[in-house]
């Protein structure tokens, strides 16, 4: 049967603009289907936990199972073999605490206030505690593949939301549907100092004080139930409250509170009210635990260290002191990590129009100290005997696993890191019998790596989730001779896309800079201009993904060099196509190239 060619145009065209990740998944996101369940990688190095390490050995999986880690373990006569010689092998990285597979919700952009906003009905206010994630999984998100991809194969997800989304589950990163996926459920209640708009509550310090309220009304519907369940004669039937009953779990001690901190104030009024009312409690995000660790030390909670990572300044102008490493002083108010810093005063004041360039310097180099702190977080924390998961929360997949990197640049330990992705949210999450380490009995959940994973040229190669294989198809050399530069795509450029029924003209347009990238395809036979959607740029090559109607994702990798690119695409059901282009014009130019 012959294929629509417009249908084909407007899929390739798709592809050619955006791909999703700059190590773009052979298969589409969907895993290779292999005739045995039966696989194994031969003389890999094993980092079977932190610091534990055997050398080429094989690694047998079964049925979704490791079954046998033993250097001259026999190969099964049904088994698939990946010679792993040249490869490492990890446990699957596990994600503390995210959105992962969770859509956006759909929210009028101009809600209406309710009749009485000091009183509002407890969805609007955002107050939805007996809400299940589950009842939400989209298992076609976008992130579950880029998650995948960056390593992970297990994540704590949440709802969405504001003041109390909702109830958390662990979903393994794959799977055909949204019961596939799901591994263990109403794992702990998620809570953010995320207060309502323009209604109760309002504030931070709203929010605590509804918290508060909620949770004693529930302690107190709570002895009302048991009296009328241990004898119900001349009693009331209690009339049931979804968020109150959602409560009970919590105050039972069976259901943690996952409470997302961000600044330093959070942490210590989070800490306040858990103490005051003793619900059990995993502290999240702790983007400035820097500041507050012995408050944490005494407080001896479990720990999840967001990935998020603010923006790297560009260099400072000043010149870096050679003779010493003592920190810049700081305020007062906030006392910044030990770490190497260009000179900043904090009793700098402008006094006339001259000192500004001062002043600019003087900025720049405390914005700088304030990147160092926060990712140099990681390293005090370990330094100072806590122990922490990470969990990924918004960051892009892509980052996460570089982040992790600029954290070990800053004095994280290897071995912590590794941790911090595997067993240590595995032990915070109740994984640890089937999680968090390559051991015999246990899950199927590896990445299989070219190089150590926390190598800035490391590549993965394989990823297994319930011992399904997912391989990655390693990045193309860049074609520029500086592999730290980045070509600019902002632009136009003529698209050829080449397809069994002939070549394709097309028109690919980009705006923006960094990580903020926009931009529309047109094609020579489909009317209207076609958006781009997840646009990454690492180095010189350029990826995108594309939504086709009926169809699927398409995904795509572009190499740009100068004036010109070149690069393929994976289409859903008719395979990979080979995209050229030239640029015709340029943002910063004026007039058409020649």
């Amino acid at each position: 049967m012959r294929i629509n060619r417009r249908i084909i145009t407007a899929v390739l065209s798709c592809a050619v603009l955006f791909g999703t990740s700059a190590s773009a998944q052979v298969n589409s996101g969907e895993s290779i289907p292999d005739v045995t369940r039966t696989i194994v990688l031969t003389n890999a190095r094993v980092v079977q936990a932190p610091g534990q390490i055997q050398e080429r050995t094989n690694v047998i999986i079964r049925d979704g199972l490791i079954t046998t880690i033993a250097p001259d373990a026999a190969i099964p006569f049904d088994a698939l073999e990946i010679a792993a010689d040249s490869f490492t092998v990890y446990a699957g990285f596990i994600d503390g605490l995210s959105h992962t597979g969770i859509p956006e919700p759909k929210e009028p952009p101009n809600r209406e206030r309710p009749d009485d906003p000091a009183f509002p009905p407890d969805q609007q206010a955002g107050i939805q505690p007996q809400q299940d994630v589950r009842n939400l999984l989209d298992p076609e998100d976008k992130r579950i593949i880029a998650m995948r991809e960056a390593g992970f194969t297990a994540a704590h997800v949440v709802p969405r939301g504001r003041m109390l989304p909702g109830v958390g589950a662990i979903i393994l990163l794959a799977g055909d549907d949204a019961n596939e996926m799901v591994y263990r459920g109403e794992t702990a209640l998620y809570a953010q100092l995320a207060g309502a708009r323009r209604m109760y509550p309002g504030t931070d310090m709203a929010v605590l004080a509804k918290l508060r309220q909620l949770y004693r009304e529930a302690a107190r519907r709570q002895k009302i139930e048991q009296l009328y369940a241990a004898n119900p004669a001349g009693l009331e039937r209690p009339q049931y409250d979804p968020v109150l009953y959602a409560m009970f779990p919590v105050l039972d001690g069976d259901r943690p509170v996952f409470f997302n901190t961000e600044s330093v104030l959070d942490l210590h009024r989070v800490l306040a009210v858990q103490q005051e009312l003793g619900f059990p409690m995993v502290l999240t995000g702790l983007t400035q635990s820097f500041d507050a660790v012995d408050k944490l030390k005494s407080a001896n909670l479990p720990l999840l260290l967001t990935l998020e990572l603010p923006e790297e300044p560009e260099e400072s102008e000043q010149e870096q002191p050679s003779d010493s490493t003592e920190a810049a002083p700081t305020d007062a108010a906030v006392e910044l990590p030990q770490i190497e810093a260009p000179d900043y005063d904090a009793d700098f004041r402008v006094s006339s129009l001259i000192d500004v360039a001062a002043e600019k310097e003087n900025l720049e180099a405390r914005r700088e100290i304030a990147y160092k702190a926060h990712v140099g977080n990681a390293r005090m924390l370990e330094s100072e005997g806590l122990t922490f998961g990470f969990s990924t929360g918004s960051v892009k997949p892509g980052e996460a696993l570089g982040n992790v990197r600029k954290m070990i640049k800053e004095g994280l330990s290897e071995d912590a890191a590794l941790a911090a992705l595997t067993t240590t949210p595995a032990q915070i999450l109740g994984l640890t019998s089937s999680m968090g380490t390559v051991e015999e009995g246990k899950l199927g959940n590896l990445v299989v790596t070219k190089g150590s994973i926390f190598d800035e040229k490391a590549e993965i190669r394989y990823v297994f989730v319930d011992g399904r294989k997912y391989e990655i198809e390693p990045p193309r050399k860049r074609s520029s001779g500086n592999a730290d530069a980045s070509e600019n795509p902002a632009g136009t450029w003529n698209l050829t896309i080449s397809t069994p029924d002939g070549d394709i003209g097309g028109t690919l347009t980009i705006e923006g800079s960094g990580d903020d990238w926009s931009g529309s395809l047109s094609v020579e036979i489909e009317p209207g201009a076609l958006p781009l959607e997840y646009i990454v740029l690492s180095g010189n090559e350029l990826t995108f993904s594309f939504d086709v109607p009926n169809m699927g994702t398409v995904e795509s990798s572009l190499i740009l060099d100068r004036e010109s690119l070149s690069g393929s695409f994976d289409v859903p059901g008719f395979g990979v196509a080979t995209v050229s282009g030239t640029r015709t014009s340029d943002p910063e130019m004026s007039t058409q190239l020649q």
